[in-house]
């Protein structure tokens, strides 16, 4: 069977694995029962499967299934790899690992570890010899440790050839060197009950394990990635969540023989305090001893993961900015604004997208209203939530302002007579979407649309009420921009 055959085999098996019922949170998918003149994928797997075996999927992967294709040995042909649990314990993943020798599928290795979920499947060639590695992490579920191991083929052999435990990982080239090597981060508690975290970058080239470095990280990280993070660039991206409820990223790249947070400078300027112009970085080794995002100023008030929020394969920083006005409030009834940057690579960050996403709301800001509005909270005078938001242009020149949005949150128990009160009023709404699984029906749960009376900008003259009305956005532009939260914020 050539490579193309078999790689649509595989298509048509995650199909088949795809209509299976979910067992747990890891996707557990039970192995379909399926003979060998079916011609799928599942029915070369199948044979070499235990009695009682579940295929499971990778909680990281770059396949979304639990049989996946890769040639481990640069022969041409595909090797297959299978993951699986039984019904005899909970605390055991497999792997099955499959390679055709003279026309014949044979079993080449069944790897098993201890875990209650396969969280990391990774092929990249980290030993130099041209050919893929596999790395299988393997967790005993949220919050509890993780094990990483490496298994490289060679003369017909899938060996072991390192166990290292982590709670985060990367890998790729970091150093620029043209080779692949693996960050590893645990994250600690030490005497004084503080959380902090460690840093290890290893390289496995040549059959030698060498430690290139090893530094600490302020706080406990909750999300580390290896990924591009500017036009021509990748870097290490790294979360960390630092006192009772604030987090700060770095963003890490290699520098004489160490990691570089390229944010933790004294010369670095804070969204909040920046206009639309691109922001200054510079460059700052971590002192000899010091801790990595120790002087970051990329805080956040509240955890904030580092994302690709505009689709360009590039991860973007993020930022938490309360609005003009709101510079005082304590950081609960803040009304931050979520400012994505991206990296330029050089010296500068580039503002990408603003969002309002907190309590419920989620709205994607217009590129076009940059610099150009104010943020008014009404309603509610309880810190959160707040039922009423509202957006509006103001003249710079004489003040003057013109509401461009309104963004109502109501109980759904209240909605049918709050439509009532809009169609009386002969508004422009929409309702946008419903909050899912909120158990108090009295909590706001439907998210509406209104738009600005007709009169709304006529205290506005000259340019301004010309930008006014460029501003403006129709009730499908609204739909667009909104969508439901996907991370719950404080």
């Amino acid at each position: 069977m050539n490579k193309s055959a078999l790689s649509a085999l595989l298509g048509l098996t995650v199909l088949v694995a795809g209509c299976s019922t979910m067992k747990t949170p890891s996707d557990l998918l039970k192995a379909p029962s399926q003979g060998s003149a079916d011609g799928t994928i599942t029915s070369i797997v199948q044979p070499y499967l235990p009695a009682g075996a579940h295929l499971t999927v990778p909680v990281q992967s770059e396949s979304s299934s639990a049989i996946q294709l890769q040639d481990l040995d640069k022969d041409g042909q595909e090797e297959i790899l299978a993951f699986y649990k039984t019904d005899k314990t909970g605390y055991e993943i497999n792997a099955l690992v499959l390679s055709k020798t003279g026309g014949e599928w044979k079993k080449l290795i069944n790897i098993t570890g201890v875990g209650s979920e396969l969280d990391y499947v990774k092929y990249a060639d980290v030993t130099g010899d041209g050919a893929a590695d596999v790395l299988l992490g393997f967790s005993g579920g949220e919050g509890l440790g993780r094990e990483l191991s490496v298994y490289s083929l060679s003369g017909g052999q899938l060996s072991e050839i390192l166990k290292q435990p982590y709670d985060h990982l990367a890998v790729g080239d970091m150093t620029d060197e043209g080779k692949t090597d693996i960050a590893l981060i645990h994250s600690t508690v030490d005497g004084d009950n503080q959380p902090e975290s460690h840093l290890q970058l290893l390289r496995l080239q040549g059959g030698k394990l060498q430690s290139l470095s090893d530094q600490n990280i302020s706080g406990m990280v909750i999300q580390a990635m290896y990924a591009k993070a500017a036009p021509a660039k990748s870097a290490l991206i790294i979360d960390a969540a630092i006192g009772a409820h604030s987090s700060y990223t770095s963003l890490l790249t290699w520098a004489n023989g160490s990691f570089t947070d390229i944010l933790a400078s004294d010369d670095y300027q804070h969204p909040a305090l920046a206009d639309s112009k691109n922001l200054v970085l510079k460059q700052l080794a971590p002192e000899p001893g010091g801790l990595l995002g120790e002087h970051s100023m990329a805080i956040k008030d509240y955890p904030l993961y580092s994302e690709d929020v505009n689709g360009d394969g590039i991860v973007e920083i993020g930022f938490l900015v309360p609005p003009a006005g709101a510079e005082s409030f304590a950081p609960l009834a803040t009304p931050f604004i979520t400012k994505y940057y991206q990296w330029d690579g050089r010296t500068g960050l580039k503002l990408v997208q603003e969002r309002f996403d907190r309590w419920g709301f989620n709205f994607h800001i217009p590129a076009s209203w940059t610099g150009k509005y104010l943020l008014d909270l009404t309603g509610n005078e309880s810190p959160a939530p707040w039922e009423h938001i509202s957006f509006s242009y103001k003249d710079a020149n004489s003040g003057e302002k013109a509401q461009l949005l309104e963004l109502r949150l109501l109980a759904k128990k209240d909605w049918q007579a709050a439509e009532a009160q809009l169609i009386a009023a002969k508004a422009s709404y929409k309702l946008l979407y419903e909050l899912q699984n909120t158990s108090d029906e009295t909590a706001p749960t439907v998210l509406v649309a209104v738009l600005p009376s007709a009169n709304a900008g006529s205290k506005l003259t000259g340019p301004a009420a010309q930008e006014y009305e460029q501003l403006k956005l129709t009730l499908e532009e609204v739909r667009q921009l909104a969508g439901a939260p996907q991370k719950p914020r404080p």
